[in-house]
C-alpha cells in the first residue's frame, strides 16, 4: 500500500489508520507512530485525519440514568398497541409518518446525551504539534504530551485545559483593557492549565508547563502567572513574575510552593530544536538538566559549576545533548537511568 500518496480523506478512510487513532490495535499503533517518523512529509494530512477522528468519536459521556429510563419510558409508550380503529387507506400514511417521527425523536433523545464533549490532541514519541485553540491562543505540544478542552467555548465562559506532558502556551489576552492583573480578574476571563493538582492562571501571556510522573513545573516567560496548588482539603497560592519558576515534586507533596529565578528562554528552547549559550555559567546547564528534563545530576568536580559556555547544542534527543555537553566541557559524561555524572 501507498501510504505516502494518502490524502486526508485515505486516511480517514483506512481501517488500519482508524484502529490506530482509536487505540484498538498495539500493531497498528506502533505501525503508524514509526510511518510518521519516516514520512514527516505527510504530517499534515495525518495530524488533520487523526483531529477529524478524535472529534467525530470523542469520548462520549455515560448516559445518566434518570435520562435514560426517561427516554426508555417514551420508546415503550409509542411501542404500546394502539385502540383498535379503522384507518381509512388515505390516512394510513399520515400515521405511520407520525410514528416513524415519534421513534426518530426519541433517538435524537439518547444521542444528544452521547456526542462527544471534548477535544483531544496528541503526540507521539519524537514529535511535537502545533495547536490553535478556539480564543486564538497557540500551544506548541512536545513529544508524548496529550491536551484535552471542551469543544464549545461560549463568550464570556472560563478557558480550560488539560496537560499531560509537556506544552509551551502563546495566550490572546481576551479581558477588559482596565484589567492589569491575574489575581484580580475574575474567573470567565481567565486562561487555566490543569496539571495534576497544579492549576496556571494566566490573563495573555507566555509559558512552559511541564506535568509528568506527577511532577509539574511551570516557568514563566512574559506577563503574570497565578498558580494555584489543590490537596488535603486546601489550596496554596503563588504570584509569578517573568524568569520565575515554580515546581511540585510527587515524592514530597507537603513540601510548599517556592519560586526560584532562572533563564526562562532554556525551558522553552525544546520549542526551536537546540540551545542557545551566551556566556552561560554551568550552573545554570545543570538546573535546566534538573528542572526540565527531570535528571539528578551529580558533578564531581566544584570547579566546573563556574566555568561558562558559549554556542548552541541541539535538545531535542537528550542524549545527545548529554553527549554535546561532555564535548564542550572536556569532560565525561555517565548516565544510569535518570541519574547522570560529569567527572
Amino acid at each position: 500500500m501507498n501510504y505516502s500518496a494518502y490524502s486526508t480523506e485515505d486516511f480517514l478512510a483506512d481501517e488500519s489508520f482508524q484502529a490506530f487513532v482509536l487505540g484498538h490495535d498495539v500493531a497498528t499503533t506502533s505501525f503508524w507512530q514509526q510511518w510518521l517518523i519516516e514520512n514527516p512529509g505527510k504530517a499534515a494530512e495525518f495530524h488533520e485525519a487523526q483531529t477529524i477522528l478524535q472529534q467525530v468519536v470523542g469520548r462520549p459521556r455515560a448516559l445518566p440514568e434518570a435520562i435514560k429510563q426517561e427516554e426508555l419510558a417514551k420508546f415503550r409508550h409509542y411501542l404500546q398497541p394502539a385502540p383498535a380503529l379503522r384507518v381509512s387507506r388515505q390516512r394510513r400514511w399520515p400515521v405511520v409518518l407520525a410514528v416513524l417521527s415519534a421513534m426518530l425523536m426519541v433517538g435524537l433523545g439518547f444521542w444528544r446525551y452521547m456526542l462527544p464533549t471534548e477535544l483531544q490532541y496528541t503526540t507521539l514519541a519524537h514529535q511535537q504539534r502545533q495547536v490553535l485553540l478556539p480564543d486564538g491562543s497557540q500551544v506548541m505540544l512536545n513529544a508524548n504530551s496529550t491536551l484535552t478542552l471542551s469543544k464549545d467555548w461560549a463568550p464570556g465562559q472560563p478557558r480550560e485545559v488539560w496537560l499531560k506532558g509537556e506544552a509551551y502556551f502563546i495566550v490572546r489576552h481576551t479581558a477588559p483593557a482596565r484589567l492589569k492583573t491575574v489575581a484580580a480578574a475574575p474567573a470567565n476571563v481567565k486562561f487555566t492549565v490543569h496539571a495534576g493538582t497544579v492549576d496556571v492562571a494566566v490573563l495573555g501571556t507566555q509559558f512552559n508547563v511541564r506535568h509528568l510522573g506527577g511532577s509539574t513545573n511551570v516557568v514563566l516567560r512574559t506577563g503574570q502567572i497565578q498558580l494555584s496548588r489543590h490537596q488535603a482539603g486546601h489550596t496554596e497560592q503563588v504570584l509569578m513574575k517573568p524568569g520565575e519558576l515554580v515546581s511540585t515534586d510527587a515524592s514530597q507533596p507537603q513540601a510548599p510552593l517556592t519560586k526560584r529565578t532562572v533563564k526562562a528562554d532554556f525551558y522553552s528552547a525544546w520549542t526551536s530544536g537546540h540551545l542557545d549559550f551566551n556566556n552561560t555559567p554551568v550552573a545554570d546547564v545543570v538546573a535546566l538538566l534538573r528542572d526540565g528534563y527531570g535528571l539528578q545530576v551529580t558533578v564531581n568536580n566544584p570547579a566546573l559549576v563556574q566555568q561558562k559556555l558559549t554556542g548552541s547544542v541541539p535538545n531535542q534527543d537528550l542524549e545527545v545533548l548529554l553527549n554535546s555537553l561532555g564535548k564542550s566541557l572536556d569532560v565525561q559524561v555517565r548516565r544510569e537511568g535518570q541519574h547522570v555524572w560529569l567527572d
